[in-house]
């Protein structure tokens, strides 16, 4: 193993440097060239932990949503949520027959019992194999509970059914949806160095567990508790904190002032900004206190939202739209005696890219005591500040704080003024000592090296995008083009920081079908699924995101035939030339 990377810094924004540092960002992500790629192929290419896919057609988009035989055996490898590692899924195997439970059927593995036995749970005992989870000590023996959540233990259910069969499609939804499967790193260290699978053997390349201990790290069956992965998540941590630290929020009387970045905090958010997590954390009701009943989302969130909400936490879940009549209506409800728990909305929306009435949300929450959560990937902590008008902000870090593609996680920050700040803050910190090592420490260090320049990365994709906008708004072709920058720009320069630009992700629409066809097909970038990538990564969104809901997603203006495109760090005149011959595709039809 090498020297774990050095890692990201407290947080601290460098301006950029012209031209020099353009190019410094570029070198993140060598522009993909799809003429390399086919049908199935990871993105970014060659890395055995990529988190997308090339889906290079339309039709190849349709033909995945459609479950069509010929793409799915071209796929490589997929989203992670969406589709299971296939070196998970070989793990799984190996773990079953070694438990004698068989593998004809799915086998679902996850790092927490508490995570396995919620989807017993969410499945029901009579599907699973023996009717139980099985947890899998990492030298090689079984036991049904364990006091430790995690690190010595994997956790395994195998599900009995068709691999094509509904008990299959329901165990995939509940990975899908939540988050709580294991990563590619983890099932590779265990393929590698457990002895029970291996007979020690190592593959090339890979040192021992020996090795690694020599090396300077504990190791206790895949949990490494080394001072290089606890100073990784501190780095992380307190990148984020001071992200989203505003300047001028005043301190609580019972806080003694700090100074992170130049800027005053209380001592607890700069001990403990942020809670870093894996899969949807942010969207698990018994997160937040007195939130596990009714609850309301702003306008129509990432489909996987809403779903864990309402099929795995059983939540009765209300969608508003963005305008300010959907906001009263939401408030007359409210002063009609109706309760609800918690709000999700996100700044900016995927993938309409609108800003809600946040300062009129956070008037409402203080007025009828629900939790506010903003989930700020799209829109990032690097352009926006949101944390005074919230009690949680949520982040996915697989997205463009990692930028690379190739490793999966989260965070939740704390406004430390807000009514609910202690009880959320006992309870994520409870609950974080429970699941320590949930994160796997591999993925830690890697997403401690990702996120360096992160700030600098933001700001030249935003640059990158706004040009991409004003080429695509002069097509004849186009119907619309969704930016935060077009329109009434009030609602979102009200929370930009100075300077700031207004992101990396757009999208658009066309007046026929066949034009937006034409023009995915025709831009020559990486196509497949997630956002947030120093590459630009295009996608069919609404195929990919809502096939089985088409008639619902239209109702909240998310069009069939909507093009999402996540503008990466390349150079500015490669990127051009590449939207514009899409559009002369598309005027072609």
């Amino acid at each position: 193993m090498n020297t774990p990377p050095s890692t990201c810094s407290s947080g601290k924004s460098t301006p950029l440097k012209k031209d020099n540092d353009r190019s410094r960002m570029q070198s993140f992500a060598l522009p993909v060239d799809p003429a390399d790629l086919q049908l199935g192929d990871p993105l970014p290419p060659n890395d055995p932990h990529a988190i997308s896919v090339h889906l290079p057609t339309w039709n190849d988009s349709l033909g995945w949503v459609t479950k069509d035989p010929s793409v799915l055996q071209a796929m490589k490898t997929g989203y992670p949520r969406f589709f299971i590692p296939r070196v998970v899924d070989q793990l799984g195997r190996r773990l079953a027959r070694h438990l004698g439970v068989g593998d004809d059927g799915a086998p679902m593995m996850f790092a927490s019992r508490t995570w396995a036995e919620m989807f017993r749970r969410y499945m029901g005992e009579e599907l699973l194999a023996g009717g139980r989870v099985w947890g899998v000590r990492w030298d090689g023996g079984a036991v049904d509970s364990d006091d430790d959540e995690t690190g010595t233990c994997l956790w395994l259910a195998v599900v009995v059914g068709e691999p094509k069969g509904a008990e299959v499609s329901k165990a995939r939804r509940f990975w899908q949806h939540t988050g709580y499967g294991i990563s590619s790193r983890r099932a590779v260290f265990w393929l590698d160095r457990a002895s029970f699978l291996n007979r020690g053997s190592c593959r090339e390349g890979h040192e021992s567990a020996n090795e690694i201990q020599q090396n300077g790290f504990h190791l206790d069956g895949d949990t490494c508790g080394g001072a290089s992965v606890d100073q990784a998540k501190q780095d992380i941590s307190d990148r984020i904190a001071g992200l989203l630290s505003d300047g001028d929020m005043l301190l609580r009387k019972d806080d003694q002032p700090e100074r992170i970045q130049g800027l005053h905090w209380g001592a607890e958010i700069a001990r403990s900004p942020t809670w870093l997590f894996l899969g949807k954390f942010r969207c698990n009701p018994s997160t937040y206190p007195r939130c596990c009943g009714r609850l309301t989302c702003d306008r129509f969130l990432y489909v996987d939202t809403i779903k864990v909400l309402e099929r795995v936490h059983n939540c009765q879940v209300t969608v508003y739209g963005y305008s300010y009549a959907d906001t009263e209506r939401f408030e007359r409800r409210l002063h009609n005696g109706e309760q609800f728990h918690a709000v999700f909305t996100e700044f900016t929306g995927n993938p309409l890219l609108q800003s809600p009435h946040l300062e009129r949300l956070a008037f409402l929450r203080k007025s009828f005591s629900f939790v506010l959560v903003v989930d700020d990937t799209v829109g990032t902590a690097a352009c926006l500040r949101v944390l005074r008008y919230c009690d949680v902000v949520c982040t996915s870090l697989t997205k463009m704080f990692s930028g690379k593609c190739n490793v999966m996680g989260g965070s939740l920050g704390l406004n430390p003024h807000s009514t609910l700040y202690t009880s959320l803050r006992e309870g994520l910190h409870n609950r974080q000592q429970r699941q320590k090592d949930v994160w796997y420490w591999e993925d830690v260090l890697v997403m401690a090296e990702n996120c360096q320049s992160f700030e600098e990365r933001i700001q030249v994709a935003s640059e990158n995008a706004l040009a991409v906008v004003e080429l695509v708004q002069e097509s004849l072709v186009v119907k619309k083009v969704y930016y935060p920058s077009l329109g009434d720009t009030r609602r979102y320069d009200a929370y930009k920081r100075p300077g700031a630009g207004y992101g990396f992700l757009l999208s658009v629409t066309f007046k026929k079908k066949e034009e937006a066809v034409a023009f995915y097909n025709g831009l020559n970038v990486a196509k497949g699924p997630s956002l947030g990538t120093n590459f630009t990564l295009c996608c069919a969104y609404t195929l990919l995101a809502h096939y089985n809901e088409l008639d619902r997603a239209a109702e909240f203006g998310v069009e069939e035939c909507l093009v999402r495109i996540s503008v990466g760090v390349e150079e500015k005149g490669w990127l051009l030339g590449r939207v514009k011959g899409a559009l002369e595709a598309a005027s072609l039809v």
